[in-house]
Order: structure tokens, then sequence, then C-alpha cells
């Protein structure tokens, strides 16, 4: 046997042992919405803490979420996409842990080798094991942050899944090299970065300081910031990062250096993830700097609302980046009227309760074993935040003519990465689409029509030759963005690389 096949073999079992004996997933949650042809997605439906998965996240988890189903939905109902064929969808939570999403990424692998035992989680529909009833995943629409997406994409890449992410704008993503089957549907941070310098030279800003999150994101956006200012002539005054491990005094520590020690530098140019622009800015707000800085942001704070939560006063005046997006306007209407039984979504009940201040579960036996469910790894613990649910007293209506609507507010936004979600979708299908009429001739309505020798060929085709066919499909979406090609969005070969929801564009998809 070749050497490469025997690797592969051994990967295939190391993963099986992980997956099987080294992980306890009895109790994970997963989307499980059946079809002829599996898409699987990965997305943080949860904040991530110290050690455990933390509380939901309603914008970048749930809102994307249901924007992929409501897209799988849409193209089921198309008649002339995918004729004769529906897809459908595994949706796993990563806890916006680079860690936890490996383990879920597994999952997407281990069908796909279809040589493991059952697979121990519970999805929002019936139980299904890791056998050969259980659907190959064709693609994986996912992650979020880019350290995610380089993570899985080096898994991926073993088994030939194609991915495209909606959100992950690390430059090292560009490299396709490295990552021969990732795909995107945002531009890549280098350019943001750039638009970043242009703006502090335009307003003739010349000594700025700045502040990055610690891991792909932040290194490579700011560092692509810093090409970008050189060439402008802006100087750099202070360089400081946020680590993963950063607590309240390291924070308090940058924001001195800030304050003091570059006094002169009133401009604070920042590359950071959400939570990390969250705990700087509840610093600054300690320190009692209102209105000192000017904050110049990347789209890791963007327009989310987490970060100026009871920090507006030292926010004011922020100029954020944020990807131009149409948004989807079925999706806004889908969403708005989704009611608290959504039971395709196993974690909007959670997000109900929190949303509504109330809860579904009435007795203290219910909150117990509410607790005993808690989701558990080898490194993280998905705990709901039980001291502030047993807080809640209030039942939630069961009224079903009660919708999202009647709690979100009338300046509602769709949140900035739903176009880009839609569009991955879009983009699968649309290479399924093209591999059908080639492999799949004839009539998919005619009963003479072999539907399942079609889906069999479709499965297996080469993941690679697959990924090739999908980025080379031009298509119009519904929002009238023409998707199509494999661009990265760099201009050039700089080996940036970027973390939080970042972005990179590709997507031609």
């Amino acid at each position: 046997m070749p050497v490469h096949g025997r690797s592969s073999r051994l990967i295939v079992f190391s993963l099986c042992l992980y997956l099987c004996f080294g992980v306890d997933t009895r109790t994970t949650l997963f989307v499980d919405s059946p079809g002829d042809i599996m898409l699987g997605g990965l997305f943080p439906v949860h904040t991530t803490g110290t050690t455990n998965c933390n509380v939901i996240n309603p914008e970048r988890g749930i809102q994307r979420v249901e924007a992929m189903l409501f897209t799988i939905d849409e193209i089921n109902n198309d008649t002339k996409l995918l004729p004769g064929l529906r897809l459908g969808a595994i949706i796993r939570d990563t806890c916006s842990a680079s860690q936890f999403a490996l383990e879920q990424a597994l999952h997407f692998v281990l069908s796909s080798t279809d040589k493991c035992p059952a697979d121990r989680g519970e999805s929002s529909g019936e139980k299904r094991g890791l056998n050969k009833d259980t659907p190959i995943t064709r693609g994986v629409v996912g992650s979020s942050y880019s350290s995610v997406s380089i993570l899985v994409a080096n898994l991926f890449r073993l088994f030939s899944i194609p991915q495209i992410s909606y959100a992950s704008t690390s430059a090292v993503l560009s490299d396709k090299r490295a990552f021969p089957l990732f795909a995107r549907t945002v531009p890549s941070d280098v350019v943001q970065a750039r638009a970043m310098a242009t703006l502090v030279h335009d307003h003739n800003w010349t000594y700025v300081s700045t502040v990055r999150s610690a891991g792909d994101y932040g290194d490579s956006g700011m560092d692509a910031f810093w090409k970008e200012a050189d060439k402008l002539g802006v100087c750099i005054a202070a360089r400081e990062v946020i680590r993963i491990n950063s607590g309240t005094e390291d924070l308090d520590a940058i924001v001195r250096v800030l304050r003091y020690d570059f006094a002169k530098a009133r401009v604070v140019v920042l590359f950071t993830g959400m939570d990390h622009t969250k705990l700087l800015l509840d610093a600054v707000q300690r320190a009692g700097l209102v209105d000192h800085f000017v904050w110049i942001a990347s789209d890791g704070w963007g327009r989310e609302n987490l970060p100026v939560a009871n920090n507006s006063r030292v926010a004011n005046g922020a100029l954020t980046i944020e990807i131009q997006a149409k948004p989807v306007t079925e999706f806004t209407e889908h969403y708005l009227n989704l009611g608290y039984d959504n039971p395709r979504n196993p974690w909007f009940r959670k997000y109900w309760e929190e949303l509504f201040d109330c809860t579904f579960d009435t007795d203290a036996t219910a909150s117990k074993q509410r607790g005993r469910r808690s989701l558990q790894t080898s490194a993280y613990r998905s705990v709901q935040r039980r001291s502030a649910t047993e807080s809640r007293t209030k039942p939630c209506s069961r009224d079903r003519n009660q919708r999202l609507r009647d709690r979100l507010s009338s300046g509602f936004q769709q949140e900035a990465k739903v176009q880009f979600v839609y569009n991955a979708v879009y983009a699968f299908a649309h290479g399924l689409h093209k591999l059908q009429e080639q492999l799949c001739p004839g009539n998919p309505y005619h009963p003479s029509w072999d539907k399942y020798m079609c889906i069999e060929r479709l499965l297996n085709f080469s993941g690679t030759e697959f990924y090739e066919t999908m980025i080379s499909t031009s298509f119009t979406a519904d929002n009238d963005d023409d998707d199509n090609g494999d661009d990265d969005g760099d201009d050039d070969d700089d080996d940036d690389d970027n973390d939080d929801d970042d972005q990179d564009s590709n997507p031609g998809i």
C-alpha cells in the first residue's frame, strides 16, 4: 500500500478514537435538517469564555444559523436549481473557540469517511449516528473567526472537503498552496487595512497608536495596516496587544500606556475582536477617559452593539469599518416572523428566553435536568448561564402568535454577514447544480430518472474537482450581488492574516 494511503487510514483511525472515546459528545446540540445532499455549517452560536462556551450570540450565532436554513429552504423551493434534489444541513456550534470548533468539524470528516461507530450527539431532529446511514457532508459553510477557519481548513484539506467562509478575512487564508479547498464570500483584511490607513491619512492624523488582538485576525490585519500606514507617512506610537488570557489588570495597563506613555497619539487604531474591543472600552471607562480617544476600528467592532454597551461616551465618535453588504430582504421578514416553536434550531428557545426574559422550565426539576445536559468536551464545557436562567421566574408565553418582532424594535438591523452566509450556501448549490448537469443527464421529473444514482455520483465526485467546479461558477443572487471566481482580494503577495469575524474576498462563487 502506498505510504499516503496508509497515512490516511491512520489519520481516520486516530480521529475515530478521538471522537468516540476522547470527547464526551452525548448531549452536543446541533441542527439536523434532512436532505439528499448535506452541507455542514459552523457558526459561533455561543461566545467563548476562559474554559466554557459562554452565552448565546444573537447576531453572529442565531441569525446566521437561521440565514443558512432560510437559504436552503429557498433553494429547495426553486424548481430550476438542483431539480429533483433537496439540500439538507448539519449545523454545529463552534462556541467561538478553535479547539471546540475542531472537535465539531471532526464530525463532518468522520461522516464522510464512513468508518466510525455512532456519533453520540443530539440533533434538533431524530438521533443519528456516524455510520453507513449518515449522509456524507459534501461541503462546509464556515467558519466565522479566521483562527477557527484556518484550523478546520487544514483538517478538511486532508479529506478533500470544500469549505466556504462567510466571515473569515485573514489574508493567510488567501494562500491557495496551504488552503487549496478554502473559499470565502468576504474580502481579505488587506482590503480593510488599506481603507483604514487611507482614512487616517486623509484626516491628517500622522501619529497614531494601535491595539490588536493576538492571533490570526489581529496580527495579520494590523501588520497589513502598519505596511499601508508606512507607505502613507503615518507614524505608529504604541503597538499594544490583547491576548486571549488578558485580564482586567492587563487592559488597564494598556490604557495607561495609551494615555500617558504616548499621550500625543489621541487616535487609536483597533484590529481587535468584538470581545476584546468591549474589554478595552470597559478599561477606558474605568479610567474615566471620556471623549479622550478617537477610535478607528476594523470590522471586529463594525456595527456590533456589544462593545459600546455601557460605554457609549468613551466610544463616542468612533469610526468603524464594516464590509459592504446588501440585506437579504426576505430573510428579515422570515426572521422577525419566527415564533418560539422553532424545532429545527436547538438553541432557539434559549435565545427566546434571554430575549423575552422568561423561562420555559417551570419547576426546579427541569432546571436541574438542564444543568445535567451541559455540553462537556475535553477542553470546554458548554454551560448555560444557570445563575441568570434560574433567576427567571416568569414563564414564557406559549402563544403561537407571538413572534420575534414583538420584542425586537422597529429599528432591527440584519446582521452584517447574513448576505455572505446566503451567498456561500448558493455557491455550493450552483456548484452542485453544474455537477448535476454533467453527471445526471435526463429530466429529473421523468419517472425513468434515477435519483439515487445521481446522489451517489454527486457524493462520490472528487472533492477537489467539485471545489474547482464550484469556484468557476457564476451566479447572480436575489440580492443582486454577482458572485464568481475565487478572487482572494489581495493585490500583493503579503503573507498577512487575521481573525475575528474577518474576511477574504473570495468567492466566487
